[in-house]
């Protein structure tokens, strides 16, 4: 296996070539069932942004009975409703996140980065001349 740092590359010009990745699951103790992981958050981000599921599913290129199955999934195991959701007709329905569902949302945001950023201190540390060994 070859070096990926050259002499004088610095963590940033590393961190162009690798770079570590976590991802972060909510599982249920004991059976260590996830119900909500990377999916599960770009789901919600989407349906803030589009305020409709289905085009949120879309953008995932989810089905929306997938969707909308996590969607109750999760709100089921944290025990209230992230979203508000009114069937449209012709012109569709929408959606948007309920208070609690944007306290949520922005809580988790903020945990996964910090996580990341741990991540990253951790690789730093254990791989402070790149992955080469």
């Amino acid at each position: 296996m070859t070096d990926n740092k050259q002499p004088g590359d610095s963590w940033d010009a590393l961190e162009k070539r690798v770079k570590p990745v976590a991802k972060v699951f909510l599982v249920t103790p004991g059976a260590e069932e996830s119900f909500c992981g990377p999916g599960m958050i770009k789901l919600l981000t989407a349906i803030k942004q589009t305020g409709n599921v289905r085009q949120a599913c879309e953008i995932m290129e989810m089905s929306y009975s997938k969707g909308w199955k996590l969607l109750k999934e999760l709100e089921t195991w944290i025990g209230f409703p992230l979203t508000v959701r009114r069937q449209g007709g012709k012109g569709g329905g929408e959606a948007y996140l309920t208070d609690k569902g944007c306290a949520f949302l922005e809580k988790h945001q903020a945990f996964l980065q910090e996580c990341q950023h741990a991540v990253q201190r951790l690789f730093e540390r254990y791989y402070p001349d790149g992955v080469g060994i």
